[in-house]
């Protein structure tokens, strides 16, 4: 009788750890690299790699995932976007790559699953592959299905985002229809946290915060400072959506801070000769 218990409870344990199993690979949190400290929501994160055809990203804070992206395209209709959409495999540790199709340009990078409090999530990004292609205006202005937040307008072509900045437009969407009304919020790698809503368009404007530290000249990357980054993210009942990308040092204030060390110089030198004067009267 005793063995037949052992047998039965060595069975049961053997089930309930195929099942664990099963489960963590169907909807498991990813088994990838560590997700960032400085904020719990869902974000498509460059993992290098760069190239003209090809990009990789890594995913945090979601796991059941499934990849899109869709590249810019000229037309209207369900029937262009179809063309530009890609579907883009998610590994189990929460790796996905990108490839360039026939042209370069702008490209949504999109990824759905459940966020960290089961939520249904979905996550998007911007890549600009150099090669050229056609204008985002129609990617930007698309009808795609589900409940997203992306950018209204795009910073220019190999631009960025800079700290600063006012009124950057977001769009809030559900099924291609404009949200209003809705919470949003903006995380930041530096620390700042700020509220939004969004307006009876949908449209949220949206400050890209002055929160840059000092940096060490060792630490920058061919004589700039290194980038940080941004999330902002809208939920809606048990939807969660967000929109992650960087931003950079304020366009002068690098140069700023050279410029006056230069005119410290310059002052100086111009100084020395009326110093000389004085003490030879």
């Amino acid at each position: 009788m005793k063995n037949v218990l052992k047998i039965a409870s060595v069975a049961l344990l053997l089930t309930s750890a195929s099942a664990n199993a099963q489960h963590a690979g169907h909807g498991g949190a990813p088994k990838g690299p560590s997700a960032p400290t400085w904020t719990g929501l869902p974000m498509v994160v460059s993992a290098g790699g760069f190239s003209r055809a090809v990009a990789k990203y890594q995913i945090y804070n979601m796991h059941g995932m499934e990849g899109t992206s869709y590249g810019s395209y000229d037309g209207q209709g369900d029937k262009a976007l179809e063309a530009a959409t890609t579907s883009v495999s998610v590994d189990e540790n929460g790796a996905l790559t990108v490839e360039r199709m026939g042209t370069g340009g702008y490209y949504f990078v999109r990824v759905m699953g459940h966020g960290p409090k089961g939520e249904v999530a979905t996550a998007t990004t911007l890549k600009y592959f150099s090669n050229p292609g056609p204008a985002p205006r129609d990617l930007l202005n698309a009808g795609r299905t589900g409940f997203e937040i992306a950018p209204a307008v795009l910073p220019r072509e190999h631009g960025h985002y800079r700290e600063g900045e006012e009124n950057w437009p977001f769009i809030v969407r559900m099924d291609g229809k404009p949200m209003p009304d809705l919470p949003v919020v903006l995380e930041t790698s530096n620390g700042t946290k700020a509220e939004y809503t969004t307006d009876e368009g949908g449209i949220v404007k949206v400050t890209i915060p002055e929160d840059f530290k000092d940096i060490p000249k060792d630490q920058w990357n061919h004589g700039r400072p290194p980038s940080s980054k941004f999330v902002i993210a809208v939920r809606h009942g048990g939807l969660l959506a967000t929109y992650n990308d960087s931003y950079s040092m304020g366009a002068f204030a690098a140069k700023n801070l050279w410029a006056g060390v230069g005119l410290t110089v310059l002052g100086m030198a111009f100084a020395v000769p009326l110093v000389r004067r004085r003490k030879s009267n």
